[in-house]
């Protein structure tokens, strides 16, 4: 809390603030660009999470421009807490949902860049994984899974290497169900 407003998360070119718009009544998250912030602009990031919602990834882009993006509060989890008191079962859901995800985002070619660190960028809310914050995000990229493997490891799972390899020489659907079923044995 400062100030009396909710403040969500601090980052080196944004302040993340709970906030509520002027009509209706729903809860956002207000990305807003800090004075010193090293980006000139938050539009292409809210952008890219609008790119993202067409294939139901990411919280849902309420209104952006160059200094807010405002979408759809997201009452999650961090990944890394939620994975501590979850159940195997839980467990398998979400990394099955999570990797599904990150195939659409490489299916339409948006990249995060920064799903190695899923601790950081993905939220639990009622048992559904939501990837968060693009703004490292990029066109024309085609790592998500690779990505979301890497930050799997750091949770104690081991990356199926030879499908992942498999998986970004095509990144189709035949090496991604690979991936995933070799994933999902880990949780049986």
């Amino acid at each position: 809390m400062l100030n009396g407003v909710w403040v969500v998360g601090k980052g080196t070119n944004s302040v993340v603030f709970k906030c509520r718009p002027a009509i209706g009544n729903v809860e956002l998250t207000c990305k807003v660009r800090r004075g010193d912030a090293s980006r000139p602009t938050l539009a292409p990031e809210g952008q890219l999470l609008q790119i993202a919602n067409t294939v139901g990834v990411g919280p849902r882009v309420y209104t952006y421009s160059r200094d807010v993006i405002a979408y759809f509060y997201i009452d999650g989890i961090p990944l890394g807490k939620w994975w501590a008191s979850a159940r195997v079962e839980e467990r398998g859901a979400v990394v099955e949902e999570l990797l599904r995800q990150a195939f659409k985002l490489d299916t339409i070619g948006v990249s995060h860049n920064e799903l190695s660190r899923l601790e950081k960028h993905v939220l639990v809310e009622r048992g559904r994984p939501v990837i968060i914050d693009f703004e490292s995000a990029s066109l024309g990229g085609g790592n998500n899974v690779t990505q979301v493997a890497n930050g799997l490891m750091r949770l104690g799972l081991k990356p199926p290497l030879d499908a992942l390899r498999r998986y970004k020489r095509c990144l189709c659907h035949e090496a991604f169900n690979d991936v995933l079923s070799q994933f999902l044995q880990q949780l049986t």
